[in-house]
């Protein structure tokens, strides 16, 4: 859906960001997409993380009826930008479900043993709720003019603290328990995961502080360097796990990750290519920034870790006290798919990204019809497996 959207809404990503299917796009992107696949993917694997059983196997059913129901009518609101009770009822239903999401996470991890990937998960949920607090605020702010600054000085924090908060914080989290075991790794430096955290939070905690309350943007070059310097800390950290490896040798799942991790570099060289030009208001370079950030990193992490999760769990569901099953995880895939899946959504990523920043609607078409391919290549891929079970 989100492949189609972008297709046939081209035209639009040449201009400024802040439009009413962009926004609708991005909303997508981030709630129909990204955060209803780490929600999903949390319920399963936070418990392994934190060794201890979820605490209700009922709050993320409804958490996911009302992210459902509110991510279509804030979709829809933003798309014919309709600010009334539509679009509100929707945030609101957002919000409720990842406060439902965010308390079984707690309420699960609460008496977990204390462990850097925990603190990790807890602190990216806490980060979630600010994250969708500043969002209700700022769909108020538009409406009544609430705040003494322009919009788009809040969109900033509201859309770093997301990324960095939420999504950043988790990735580092999870991978941190998921890397070394599916690499076999003998050694793991746990400093460079703490320093990390405590570089990435102090950056954020600064951002939000300074926007919100002081309504200024003074310190962005330090906060900035705070939370690429935790950056830098986590890849000096995976460089270790890889080095003392036991199974060098990656899948294709893994290969996506390791895309995904090195495609992180994109957006913060676009942020600081932003920062640069920061005066002369480069609407294409931070356009393409947000665009490397979610169509980059995030999807093709998904993309990547879909083929090293899924296969595991919907193993774990085959096998029987009575019985174990013939099929391994490796065989409920085809490797070869997630390989050709890779090579068009990474071709497809580079020319709309190239696409943004020099404004060509020749290279937007061609690179979204690709990741159009590769999308539907997915979710076949997705649809087969999950069809094992039914077998």
């Amino acid at each position: 859906m989100i492949s189609v959207l972008t297709l046939f809404s081209i035209s639009d990503f040449r201009g400024h960001f802040f439009q009413p299917h962009i926004l609708a796009i991005t909303h997508l992107t981030v709630f129909g997409w990204a955060t209803m696949m780490i929600i999903g993917a949390s319920n399963q694997l936070i418990p392994v993380v934190a060794d201890k059983k979820l605490y209700s196997d009922r709050l993320p059913v409804l958490s996911f009826l009302l992210i459902i129901i509110g991510t279509c009518l804030l979709v829809h609101a933003f798309w014919i930008f309709e600010l009334g009770a539509m679009i509100f009822t929707g945030a609101g239903l957002i919000l409720t479900a990842l406060i439902l999401h965010v308390t079984n996470i707690i309420l699960t991890t609460r008496k977990a043993a204390t462990a850097i990937a925990v603190d990790y998960i807890i602190t990216a949920h806490l980060w979630l709720i600010i994250t969708a607090s500043i969002g209700l605020l700022l769909l108020l702010n538009f409406r009544f003019g609430l705040l003494p600054e322009n919009h788009l000085h809040y969109l900033r924090i509201h859309a770093s603290v997301g990324m960095a908060g939420w999504f950043l914080l988790l990735v580092i989290g999870v991978s941190s328990r998921l890397v070394p075991m599916f690499l076999l790794s003998r050694k793991e430096v746990k400093k460079y995961l703490t320093a990390a955290y405590y570089l990435i939070n102090t950056g954020l905690v600064f951002l939000l502080a300074e926007g919100m309350i002081f309504q200024t943007a003074k310190g962005l070059l330090l906060e900035v360097a705070l939370v690429v310097g935790g950056i830098a800390c986590y890849l000096v950290y995976l460089v270790h796990c890889y080095r003392s490896a036991i199974r060098k040798k990656m899948d294709a799942g893994m290969k996506m990750t390791t895309v995904a991790i090195a495609a992180i570099a994109l957006p913060f060289l676009l942020l600081l290519a932003t920062l640069f030009w920061y005066k002369e208001n480069p609407i294409n370079i931070i356009s393409a920034y947000g665009y490397a950030f979610f169509a980059g990193f995030i999807t093709i992490l998904i993309m990547g870790q879909t083929f090293k999760t899924l296969p595991f769990i919907i193993w774990m569901h085959l096998n029987k006290p009575d019985r174990i099953a013939d099929l391994q995880p490796k065989d409920l895939y085809e490797e070869k798919l997630v390989t050709i899946q890779l090579y068009l959504y990474l071709s497809g990523f580079m020319l709309f990204l190239s696409g943004i920043l020099f404004k060509s609607q020749w290279l937007m078409y061609p690179g979204s019809a690709l990741m159009t391919c590769a999308a539907l290549l997915y979710a076949g891929h997705v649809f087969y497996m999950v069809n094992k079970l039914r077998k």
